[in-house]
Parts: structure tokens; C-alpha cells; sequence
């Protein structure tokens, strides 16, 4: 497997510029320094600063981020490996193979890098766990480079206004060219120290909530798409609490309209007991009569008596059976109470 960095790569126009502009400051601060009495001790810590922020550009540019379990099954192909032993429940389609719950495949580098952060431009070269010190110490240093060149800077056009480079012959010459190009240089170097400066305090932050760059943005994106879902989501939840409230009016509609024909039903049952009943009265009137009747022809006077006790003992009778029929009736009738609907609010 061919190793991967931001040198073995075709270098981008970000990378090309960002080489161009540390060189460019390097030289210029040290042209500069020469123009101050202690350009010595300047030139020592400037050098202290350029060769570790050196050593740490080129360990971050040239260095392989990938999972080392991509590179292992890369190197083994075609024979077995065990993902289980070292617990790897993710895999990669692109790279084939199992990598890290950590890992991230870079689409600009095409490879899975391990404990990935982000996909530096400015070094064509991914930060992940196997460079992110590096990376950070780069930055710090960078930082420490530019701040010293603003200052150099500052003093070269201080000198400039108490015509101090009159009396160097080597500046004499030159010392409105050389004003221009440390004004030109200072704005760049305040532009540049500001994002890094941004850029130092946006690692810090990830640092002190244990995150990595990938992470943050994830976040960042799903609390943007939330609100949005959240209120298409009360939306919805509106739509069936009101759809609930509809359903429920509707069935106790529909329970209003089977009591009230229950009620109309027991109403036409207790008509039809009421009209048995004057049917019963009427007819026991008659029989009354008529055994009246038959006794009148068949007995005499004196049987008046008994007549009329025997009448009156059959309808009440009669009488007692109907009241019957009504208390059983009545204690099988449901009392039916009617629901109040519930508005729809």
C-alpha cells in the first residue's frame, strides 16, 4: 500500500500559497531584524521558533493518517481476518475494509483516516490521531513566528518615522522600498495571526469538551436541522390531537343517536303496556258485565250481593296483575343520560 501524505498528493493551490507566504514571512523578518542594534539576539529566537514550527509543518504534511487496520488487511489481502478480536463494528465500502468507530473516510485524500478531525487544506494532508500534536504544535508556533514578525515590523517603521535608517548604509537606499514592504507584511501578518489566533482558541474549546472537529460540525448541523423538525413535528402532533378530538365527537355523536333510539324504543314499549292496559280494564269491564249478566238471568235478587263481591274480586284481581307487569317493566328500563360533546378547540 502506497503511503498517503499532503507531499505525495498533487499539491492544491492553498497548500502552494501557504509555502510561498511562510517562506516569504521568514525571509522578511529576517531582512528586517539586521536593521535593528540587537539583530542578534533576534535572529537566535527567530531561528528557535522557524525550526520547530519547521519540524512540526513537516511531520503534519508528510505523515500517514490512515487506520492502521486499513493497512493491515490492505498488506493481507485474500487472508482471513479476525475483526472480532479487535472489535471493529464498522466497515468502509470504499476502502473494503473494517476500520474504527472513530474513523472517517476523507473524500478529498479517498482513504479512512484513524481518530479523524478534519481535511487541513492548507497541507493537503488529513488530521487525525497520528498527526493532531503535530498539527496543534505547528499552528502555536506559526503563531509565535508571526506575532515576532509583527513586532520586527513595528520597529522597522518606527525607526523609518525617526529616520534612523538614514544613518544604514545599507538602507539608505532603500528606505521608502523598505517602509512599503513592512506596511504590506504587517497587514498580512495581522490578517494571518487573527485566524490563527481563532483558530488556536477554536481547538482549545474542542479540547475542554472532548470532541474533534468532525464532531462539532456534526452537531452544529443537526441543531440546525432540529427547530425545523420539531416544529413540522408540534405540526403534526396538532393535526392528531385535532383528528382524536373530531373521532371522539364522532362516536359520541353516534352514542347520543343509539340512546336516543333506546329511548324513543322504550317509550314506544311502555305506549304499547299503557294501551295492553286500558285493553285489559276494558275488557275485564265487559266480562263484569256480562257475568252480571248471566247471573241476573240464572239467579235472583237475592244473589245481588254475592254478585257484585265476586265482580269486584275479579278486577281487583285483574288490577293487581297489570301493576304487576308495569313494576317488572320499569325496573328493566334503563335510565339513559345523554353525553355532553366534547368542542373542538
Amino acid at each position: 500500500m502506497n503511503t498517503r501524505n499532503g507531499c505525495s498528493q498533487f499539491p492544491t493551490l492553498l497548500q502552494i500559497l501557504t509555502y510561498i507566504l511562510y517562506i516569504l514571512i521568514v525571509i522578511m523578518t529576517y531582512i528586517h531584524t539586521l536593521i535593528l542594534e540587537e539583530y542578534f539576539v533576534h535572529d537566535i529566537i527567530l531561528s528557535f521558533f522557524v525550526s520547530i514550527s519547521c519540524y512540526f509543518f513537516i511531520k503534519t504534511t508528510i505523515s500517514d493518517p490512515t487506520d492502521c487496520y486499513v493497512i493491515q488487511q490492505q498488506k493481507n489481502r485474500g487472508k482471513a481476518f479476525d475483526y472480532e478480536e479487535h472489535q471493529l463494528t464498522q466497515f468502509c465500502d470504499l476502502c473494503i475494509a473494517y476500520v474504527k468507530e472513530t474513523t472517517k473516510h476523507c473524500k478529498q485524500c479517498n482513504r479512512c483516516c484513524e481518530d479523524f478531525d478534519h481535511h487541513c487544506r492548507w497541507i493537503n494532508n488529513c488530521i487525525g490521531g497520528k498527526n493532531y500534536k503535530q498539527f496543534i504544535g505547528m499552528i502555536v508556533f506559526t503563531f509565535l513566528i508571526i506575532l515576532y514578525s509583527i513586532i520586527v515590523n513595528i520597529r522597522v517603521i518606527n525607526q523609518y518615522n525617526k529616520q534612523e535608517l538614514q544613518t544604514l548604509t545599507i538602507y539608505s537606499k532603500y528606505q521608502n522600498s523598505m517602509l512599503i514592504i513592512a506596511l504590506i507584511f504587517l497587514v498580512l501578518e495581522i490578517i494571518t495571526s487573527i485566524f490563527l489566533v481563532k483558530l488556536i482558541v477554536f481547538h482549545a474549546y474542542l479540547y475542554r469538551k472532548g470532541i474533534s472537529t468532525y464532531e462539532f460540525i456534526i452537531q452544529k448541523r443537526n441543531n440546525q436541522v432540529q427547530p425545523s423538525n420539531s416544529s413540522e413535528f408540534n405540526i403534526i402532533n396538532n393535526q392528531d390531537s385535532k383528528m382524536d378530538i373530531i373521532k371522539n365527537n364522532q362516536e359520541q355523536e353516534d352514542q347520543c343517536t343509539i340512546f336516543r333510539k333506546e329511548k324513543q324504543n322504550s317509550q314506544i314499549y311502555i305506549n304499547q303496556v299503557m294501551i295492553k292496559k286500558d285493553e285489559s280494564i276494558n275488557s275485564s269491564k265487559k266480562n263484569s258485565q256480562n257475568i252480571q249478566k248471566k247471573q241476573q238471568l240464572t239467579q235472583g235478587e237475592s244473589d245481588d250481593s254475592q254478585k257484585e263481591g265476586v265482580i269486584h274480586f275479579q278486577s281487583q284481581k285483574i288490577q293487581t296483575n297489570i301493576d304487576t307487569r308495569l313494576q317488572k317493566h320499569q325496573l328493566n328500563n334503563i335510565d339513559v343520560k345523554i353525553p355532553k360533546i366534547t368542542q373542538l378547540q
